[in-house]
């Protein structure tokens, strides 16, 4: 497993990604080794030609889509990883007792627990 990157690339694949135009690759049928746009104009040639598979072709093909649902992604979990590390530190300042309805209110579901009420709950009250 490669170690964690120390500079964040994610804002120079995001410009590359976006400064393509807006629109989907595809292989040529019959020409595996020709990548083209939804007009049929070549994005790309490979060097080989004919209907062979080209496992190349076909990652390049999809590379903007896939980059654009990658890049989703990372914001995505990032965002979740950022609010994860508040919560945690939101539960460190607020001591080491807390209820079930306390940590349960924190968290942004202040419903019922799914346990019975402890002690803790019942003096939190």
């Amino acid at each position: 497993m490669n170690p964690v990157p120390s500079t964040d690339r994610l804002p120079e694949i995001r410009a590359r990604l976006a400064a393509l135009p807006d629109t989907a690759w595809r292989q040529r049928a019959g020409d595996n080794g020709l990548l083209e746009d939804h007009t049929g104009r070549p994005v790309a040639v490979l060097g080989t030609s004919g209907d062979v598979p080209l496992p190349a072709g076909e990652f390049i093909a999809h590379a903007p889509a896939d980059l654009a649902y990658l890049l989703a992604e990372v914001t995505r979990l990032r965002c979740r990883d950022a609010m994860v590390t508040a919560l945690h530190q939101q539960l460190d300042r607020s001591g080491p007792l807390l209820s079930t309805r306390q940590i349960a209110t924190l968290i942004g579901n202040p419903g019922r627990p799914h346990q019975a009420p402890t002690a803790a709950d019942r003096s939190a009250q």
